[in-house]
């Protein structure tokens, strides 16, 4: 780099550093919106946070402990180790994947301020400030700064394809860590595995086609990330053998209760009722042929069940449910039953019953559809179409920066029910309802005006990101039409569709969702996309660049080019 770039450079880095400090200033105007009850979610991951800072792993097994990925546990109990509010642990690290994917830029954008620009665009996302959904204690909150780790690794390692292997290796090991960390997360993260899959394969294509040697570099580094890949996943696995019984990462990944849940569902039975994949009826059923799990009859016909039944569309009484509970309803009769003291039990009840259930459907016993393993429920008529229209509503929904809002609601529980929220988040929660609240007045009208502040800031971008969305289409078609007559793909054009098409991908999984089970409409549901679509206007932008830049210079009348 020549000297004289070197203070452009550092200005623009600096303000980019200056940017950021604002927004961290900001953001801590809003505390934590606190949901003491929620079980399942919120609760769940605070108490699991609480068992690692103590060093007991995820605490006592119980159908709750192997339910959902545990590093966003882990993630909070390193904030909380540390000794950093988790409201602004969950900025910073948004903050440091931007910058991340910024420098993963940097050998092929060379400009500061185009850098800058870059940084500056992904990382006052409006949507990234959102208070209603996103203040909670929710995991896209790592989720979706993870997500953009993995595309820095992945740009990364194409922009440096030419450099020796120690110039790669520390992307290659963050692409790999971060998409271990990923994975360890949600359970349904397989939706990002294409776009991954067509980005690495771009790297090597262009390594290869540089000279044998760059594709050997590639191919180590690409290995090298596979392995810090599974190493995280394979340590969560070892302490879940450890503590539990199971060499595995979360249940819901186990063959064994996918088996008994795609058996369940198999079941023929009439009626069919709408957003119900096991009615009651096909539980009498099953009752009948499987000894094992007619031994959940005393609590899926009873207490459990009636907590869990669908009681605005079907009469209480029926316990009929929907889709989304019912494998929650599931474990927890596992488990009172007397089935679940640890995990290798719960497992092999799991494959018990779906070896019972499986073989009296396939020996004509039980009426049945063919043989499954899964949550996916059994497709309707008319279900493709209206998870299409779904889908095209989410994509409305979420390129219009819908339902943004940065105030968060009062938070929900008593004294008891919070207690854990104050101590863990080492944050100020909202105004909590049923609760002892300490006011105040300078604090809180500070932290209203700077939340008064990000709310015209956001409202003012999300038009801006709109209309940058939008404009971006017309030249990536510009652009496959012109790669149909060149045949010249560039790599910020792949990187354009991994971008569009992982953002496909999740709306389309949470449209099936949406169709089958319940509703998923929420910012925070949405969060991983958000970003997702802001790489994919910089991608388009960046390769219009490409483009303008290689397009030859017109030669004047009369004259010939040289050779």
């Amino acid at each position: 780099m020549k000297e004289t770039q070197r203070p452009t450079l550092h200005f623009w880095f600096w303000a980019g550093v200056l940017l950021t400090a604002i927004k961290l200033w900001l953001t801590r105007g809003q505390p934590v919106y606190a949901i003491g009850p929620a079980a399942h979610d919120d609760r769940l991951f605070l108490l699991m946070a609480e068992s690692i800072s103590k060093g007991e792993w995820l605490g006592a097994y119980t159908q709750m402990t192997l339910a959902k990925g545990p590093f966003y546990s882990i993630w909070v109990a390193v904030l909380y180790w540390i000794g950093i509010p988790l409201g602004l642990g969950v900025q910073m690290a948004y903050a440091a994947a931007c910058a991340l994917l910024a420098r993963a830029c940097r050998p092929a954008i060379r400009s500061g301020f185009a850098l800058f620009a870059l940084y500056t665009f992904l990382l006052w996302n409006p949507m990234s400030f959102e208070g209603p959904t996103l203040c909670r204690i929710i995991r896209q909150q790592i989720y979706t700064p993870l997500e953009l780790a993995v595309f820095a690794g992945l740009v990364a390692l194409y922009c440096r394809r030419q450099e020796k292997t120690r110039r790669q290796l520390p992307w290659a090991a963050l692409l790999g860590l971060a998409f271990g960390c990923f994975w360890l997360t949600r359970e349904e993260s397989i939706w990002l595995v294409p776009s991954v899959g067509l980005l690495a394969s771009a790297g090597l294509f262009w390594a290869f086609r540089g000279s044998r040697p760059q594709g050997r570099t590639m191919l180590q580094s690409l290995g090298l990330a596979a392995g810090c890949a599974a190493l995280p996943v394979v340590l969560v696995c070892w302490q879940n053998y450890r503590h539990y019984g199971w060499f595995g990462t979360v249940e819901f990944r186990a063959p064994e209760f996918n088996d008994a849940y795609g058996a369940m569902v198999r079941v023929k039975s009439e009626p069919v009722l709408p957003f119900v994949p096991v009615t009651r009826q096909s539980r009498e059923a099953m009752y009948a042929v499987s000894p094992a799990f007619a031994t959940l009859r005393p609590w899926l016909d009873g207490e459990i069940g009636m907590h869990w039944a669908e009681k605005e569309m079907y009469p209480a009484e029926d316990r009929q449910i929907r889709g989304g509970w019912l494998m929650w309803a599931l474990r927890d009769c596992v488990v009172a039953a007397g089935h679940g003291h640890s995990a290798r039990e719960a497992l092999d009840f799991y494959r018990r019953m779906a070896d019972e259930i499986n073989l009296a459907c396939d020996d004509g016993r039980l009426p049945a559809y063919p043989r499954r393993s899964g949550f996916l429920p059994i497709w309707k008529e008319g279900q493709t179409l209206e998870i299409l229209r779904t889908t095209w509503m989410f994509v409305d929904f979420v390129a219009g920066y819908k339902s943004f809002s940065v105030y968060p609601p009062l938070s929900i529980g008593t004294d008891d029910d919070v207690r854990l929220f104050r101590d863990l988040t080492r944050d100020r929660l909202t105004i909590v309802e049923n609760a002892t609240n300490f006011i105040l007045p300078n604090q809180i009208a500070l932290d209203t005006w700077k939340l008064d502040t990000l709310q015209s800031t956001g409202k003012y971008l999300r038009q801006l990101l709109l209309v940058l969305f939008l404009a971006a289409h017309p030249l990536v078609l510009f652009r496959l039409v012109q790669l149909f007559w060149t045949r010249r793909l560039t790599f910020p054009l792949v990187l354009a569709a991994a971008a569009w098409g992982g953002s496909l991908a999740y709306l389309l999984l949470n449209a099936l969702v949406q169709v089958t089970s319940f509703s998923v409409v929420a910012v925070s549901t949405f969060w991983p996309v958000y970003p997702l679509l802001q790489v994919f206007t910089i991608a388009a932008f960046w390769d219009a660049a490409v483009w303008f830049e290689r397009k030859p210079a017109p030669v004047p009348t009369g004259r010939r080019p040289s050779a």
